[in-house]
């Protein structure tokens, strides 16, 4: 069959325009879904998290620290009876959520019991006895100040739709030498708002639920359908485990639901917080359809071009499709240029060109953090790291730079910022040229780690060429007039990410960190001090240089730390 050369220009046109639009269209709907799954599993861990610590704070700082004083107060004998029921009342007085508080004296008739006044009236109205309600029955006391930190005997008051959590504090003296225990009834009505009045509520569902499967709070209507989720969390809380999980769970129906799953110190509850796989997906969704609107309209746009302007529609795409394949070989400075066109192809090249500006933008965000935590990254499921670390040995150097102070109170901030990073820029090189790795910037303190075998000869051979390069630095910079101290340890430290599930950092803490801190901050100008164990890790030649000093006293160690000092004279 004879194809005519206006056909041949039409599908040639057609599949030139769609084939490289398909092909980009499907990586930014995958790059888009990865950013979206990583965006939906951190709130999930964050709102985990926010509600947890809200749960945490509310018994352990807002009452806990309260009641314990209340306890120390009555505890013994030196207040009258008196004197401790009004103790008992000013205190209730000042707890909003504690409905009532009860002192049980073993072998007493009775305890002695005060109340909230608005939570009794409460009770009054729905029940003739409110206050056998308050009352909390003596457990069997249990050792241990963990125990006291965490309330018990949950309970819920269906007339006036309430739950309540007793803690009980026993007295470390007693009263008139019997044993007595002070109990309180806890109102959870502000954890109930915590979760209900929480943002996520609007895009989400929260749920609290206990070991037994009820459900004490929840932004729903109560009944949970994600019955896998709520398995996992049984079986963990029956474990003991309280680490923070997340992951996808199937639905009954088989949809798919995002859920994080977190764990209260002081009441034995689970958090779940979970989304819809479409609630969190619904952008990507919306990108299809507009991609593939957008598609079609640019077919039509192809055809009747390609009768017209065959080789200016071709142009465009080729370029685009030649940028997209030096992005691919890790080419960042290309662009696509010279497309002028105001139609679909125009913003595409456009928004093409954004991409390509903000993965600069991320490959330079790459430079403020350290090799590490680049390497946790990367080897991190999801590339996402969890909170948490493991023990390594490594070699920590602190080097601080003298007379830092006294150079920046008499100059502009511009030329203090650049002279810092000149010596930073130098000092950065050479911690990289030795094997090691900037941990963090502190002012003008550097804090570099150094593994492997070779770590302890690595990093005094660093530290010995940062002070040479201090050296020459004087002759460019004259009137600087800075020098440094170092410091080095090794030994077993916890490397990992430290800090909250939304903002960590990742690094290395432990005794000997903060050993090679005190040792440069007790190193002289152009000196460089090293402890016993890196001392004889090194060898032979690289120990002459090095020479015994007397054993200092540092903070944190009952007896003197032998050391040894490497000057830039010898």
């Amino acid at each position: 069959m004879r194809m005519g050369l206006l056909t041949k220009m039409l599908l040639f046109a057609v599949v030139i325009a769609t084939l490289p639009l398909i092909v980009s269209g499907q990586s930014l709907i995958r790059i888009a879904r990865d950013e979206l799954k990583s965006t939906a599993n951190e709130q999930l861990i964050t709102t985990a998290q926010q509600i947890t610590d809200e749960f945490n704070d509310f018994y352990e700082f807002s009452l806990f620290s309260a009641l314990n004083l209340i306890r120390n107060s009555i505890d013994g004998d030196k207040l009258r009876f008196d004197e401790k029921l009004t103790m008992l009342r000013q205190g209730i007085s000042d707890l909003p959520d504690v409905v009532s508080l009860q002192v049980f004296v073993q072998g007493a008739p009775v305890p002695i019991v005060v109340t909230q006044k608005s939570f009794l009236e409460r009770l009054s109205e729905k029940f003739d006895d409110p206050l056998a309600l308050l009352r909390v029955e003596p457990e069997v006391d249990l050792a241990g100040e963990e125990n006291e930190r965490r309330a018990s005997a949950i309970s819920y008051i269906e007339e006036i739709d309430s739950w309540l959590a007793a803690a009980r504090l026993p007295l470390k003296t007693g009263i008139s030498g019997r044993a007595a225990t002070l109990y309180a009834q806890i109102d959870l009505s502000k954890l109930r708002d915590v979760v209900q009045k929480h943002p996520f509520a609007q895009t989400g569902k929260i749920h609290i639920i206990d070991e037994d499967m009820n459900v004490l709070f929840s932004t729903g209507n109560g009944d949970i359908k994600n019955k896998a989720m709520v398995k996992d969390a049984i079986a963990m809380l029956e474990s003991g485990s309280r680490a923070i999980s997340v992951k996808p769970f199937t639905l009954e129906d088989g949809k798919i639901s995002l859920g994080a799953i977190s764990f209260t110190r002081p009441f034995p509850w689970a958090v779940l917080v979970e989304k819809s796989e479409e609630d969190a997906y619904l952008p990507v969704t919306e990108m299809i359809s507009s991609l593939v609107l957008w598609l079609s309209l640019g077919l039509g746009a192809a055809t009747i071009g390609a009768i017209l302007f065959s080789f200016g529609l071709s142009r465009p795409i080729l370029a685009i499709s030649n940028a997209a394949v030096q992005i691919a070989k890790g080419n960042l400075d290309v662009r696509v240029e010279n497309v002028k066109s105001r139609d679909e192809i125009g913003d595409l090249a456009k928004r093409f060109n954004e991409m390509i500006v903000q993965l600069t933008e991320r490959l330079e965000l790459q430079k403020f953090v350290s090799i590490g935590t680049m390497d946790a990254i990367q080897k991190s499921k999801d590339r996402s790291v969890s909170l948490g670390g493991e023990r390594r040995e490594v070699a920590i150097l602190f080097a601080d730079i003298r007379g830092y102070t006294a150079f920046s109170e008499d100059r502009e901030p511009e030329e203090v910022v650049e002279v810092l990073n000149h010596y930073f820029q130098e000092i950065g090189e050479l911690i990289a040229k030795h094997n090691g790795d900037i941990d963090k910037f502190v002012g003008d303190q550097v804090m570099a780690v150094f593994h492997g075998e070779n770590k302890a000869k690595d990093s005094v051979k660093c530290a010995i060429a940062i002070m040479q390069s201090m050296e020459d630095s004087k002759a460019s910079l004259p009137d600087a007039g800075l020098e440094i101290g170092i410091g080095v340890d090794m030994g077993e430290v916890v490397i990992g990410a430290m800090g909250s599930a939304d903002r960590m950092d990742f690094t290395v803490l432990g005794d000997h960190v903060n050993l090679a801190a005190r040792l440069c901050s007790k190193a002289a100008p152009r000196q460089t001090l090293v402890s016993k164990v890196v001392y004889k890790s090194l060898g032979k030649k690289l120990a002459k240089k090095g020479v015994s000093l007397p054993a200092i006293t540092v903070k944190g160690k009952a007896n003197p730390i032998p050391i040894y000092g490497f000057d830039f004279d010898i």
